[in-house]
This record gives structure tokens, sequence and C-alpha cells, in this order.
């Protein structure tokens, strides 16, 4: 398992979230890489940690009880507490919190029967997907993903124009997009709807 404070118990019913996930350090938690694999998750890493909603070695315990008071869908990506897998995802169902492992094989991650180069990606397309057809899991749990948890619950100007316009436009269509330098190396940061 992997170590990690507790998060601050409020004296309040105002539920306290750390500001920021603390950064991961894969070389001395995961096994070896073959090839391009160690570059690609690390900037995976990278990529989680701008997501916001990456909260790093959080023991289930603590994401579950994040996660209870939170609607049916939210859910939040923390490290496994398992030494041979990278992350799980814990998900806010209608029964309660769950959490699911992140396969890592082959240079994809795989949630389910969903797979990507990019774990953000990975959950973008289970957001889109779940609702209409849900992930099932072996002990039949169906999971549905609907938006993530982030450690900041508002987004600054600037990531909600970023979102705006990956919505409108997709990915593939940033290209084509006339803008200067500065935003569109803000955009190619995070690219996803999510």
């Amino acid at each position: 398992m992997v170590g990690g404070g507790a998060c601050p118990q409020p004296e309040s019913p105002q539920i306290l979230y750390p500001a920021s996930p603390p950064p991961l350090v894969p070389p001395a938690r995961y096994r070896l890489f073959r090839g391009n694999e160690q570059q690609l998750v690390e900037s995976s890493v990278v990529t989680l940690q701008a997501s916001g909603f990456y909260w790093g070695p959080l023991p289930t315990s603590e994401a579950h009880a994040m996660l209870e008071r939170e609607p049916a869908g939210t859910f939040l990506v923390r490290d496994s507490s398992q030494g041979d897998h990278l992350f799980s995802v814990s998900i806010k169902m209608e029964s309660g919190p769950v959490s699911v492992r992140v396969l890592f094989l082959k240079g994809r991650f795989w949630l389910r029967e969903l797979s990507s180069d990019c774990p953000v990606k990975l959950l973008e397309l289970a957001v889109e997907r779940t609702p209409h057809i849900p992930l099932r899991c072996q002990n039949g749990v169906q999971l549905v993903l609907s938006r993530p948890l982030r450690g900041t619950r508002v987004l600054s100007l600037q990531q909600l124009c970023r979102r705006c316009i990956v919505t409108q436009h997709g990915r593939e269509g940033l290209a084509r997009l006339p803008i200067q330098p500065a935003l569109r190396r803000y955009i190619d940061d995070f690219p996803f709807k999510i």
C-alpha cells in the first residue's frame, strides 16, 4: 500500500480537500517498463496531475469517504494500493463508492473493456460511453462515470475556456484554429473535455 497523509477533518459541515495532490515519482514505486513505456507513464502522470482529479497516494478508505457525499457517477483517480498496478479509479455508485484498478498492459491503460494510451483519454471515453453502456465488473456491478471530483471545485476562467474550445472543436480540430501560440500550448497541455 502506498502511504499518504489523512485528509484534514472538518470542524464544520464544510468538506476540506487538499489544495493539490502530491507529485508522483514513478521509478520508486512501479515495475520496470519496456521501451517507451516509462516515458508514457511519466507523461500520463503529468497529464493526470494537470487534471485536478488525480489524488496521488490516497488510501481507498479516504477516497470512498470523500465520494460518499457526492452524486452517483462522481469519480477520482488515485494510486493503486496494489503494487502491481499504477492507478485505481474510485467511483460513487448508487449503492456506495467502489474502486476499480486501471490496468497498464502493452503501453495501454485499461478500464474494463475500454483502453487508451492516456488515462485521461480513457476516463473521457468512459464518461461519454457509460451513461448509455455501463462497464460491467465480474461481480455484476455496472460502472457509470459522469464527472470527476477535483481538488479545486471551481475551475479558473482559463480552464473553462479551454474545456469549451476542446468540446466545440474536438482534439482533432484544434490544429485548424487560428489562435496565438501561447494559447495553443495551454490547450495542448490538457486537451480534454472532462
